[in-house]
């Protein structure tokens, strides 16, 4: 298997095929933003991508703290509190993942040992916890499964926000309906998308 990622485009190739992404599927299908300036969404995923990023460096001991944006420091030290109080233990970051069976790619955050289990975690620098993020998790955990077998993952979201008490607030995702919802999320988009 073959998987490559073109990230100014945002895009998965399988196999040399394109395949969609957990985010595009879940942006496209299950996200509601409607009422929401175009203008404001874009700068909160930019922000987002930016807070992502520097959480991955940070996990991977390679952030330079002194180029950092004065506006992602109070993220990514909550982020670095968590890792600390956490006693995780992260076995992959950032790892890049695509399912030949479904047809869809995505790169979970972190899969780590954590609380005597494997679990995927995901960061997210929000006010608010966004419903999807259980149907994401999900679908990084299967497709952890299906490349490399395994029983499923207990799956967690870090929340990230300075006004929250540590600034982080860790939620236990364990709706039994997480995967139903995204794969039938993602027949949707197939069905949306078909040429």
């Amino acid at each position: 298997m073959e998987l490559t990622f073109e990230a100014s485009t945002h895009t998965y190739r399988l196999n040399g095929t394109v395949v969609p992404s957990v985010t595009q599927v879940i942006d496209d299908q299950l996200a509601d933003w409607d009422g929401v300036p175009p203008d404001v969404l874009e700068a909160a995923r930019v922000f987002g991508g930016h807070v992502h990023e520097a959480c991955h460096l940070l996990v991977r001991d390679e952030l330079d703290w002194a180029s950092l944006d004065p506006a992602l420091v109070p993220y990514v030290e909550a982020a670095r509190r968590f890792l600390d109080e956490s006693g995780l233990t992260v076995l992959n970051a950032e790892l890049a993942l695509a399912s030949p069976k479904l047809k869809f790619a995505g790169t979970l955050d972190i899969r780590g040992m954590w609380r005597n289990a494997i679990a995927v975690l995901d960061w997210k620098s929000t006010s608010t916890l966004p419903r999807t993020v259980g149907p994401q998790t999900a679908a990084y955990d299967r497709l952890y499964a299906e490349q490399f077998g395994g029983r499923p993952a207990k799956r967690y979201c870090v929340q990230l926000n300075p006004a929250l008490p540590n600034g982080y607030k860790v939620h236990l995702l364990d709706n039994p309906a997480d995967w139903s919802m995204f794969q039938s999320a993602l027949n949707c988009w197939r069905f949306k998308h078909a040429n």
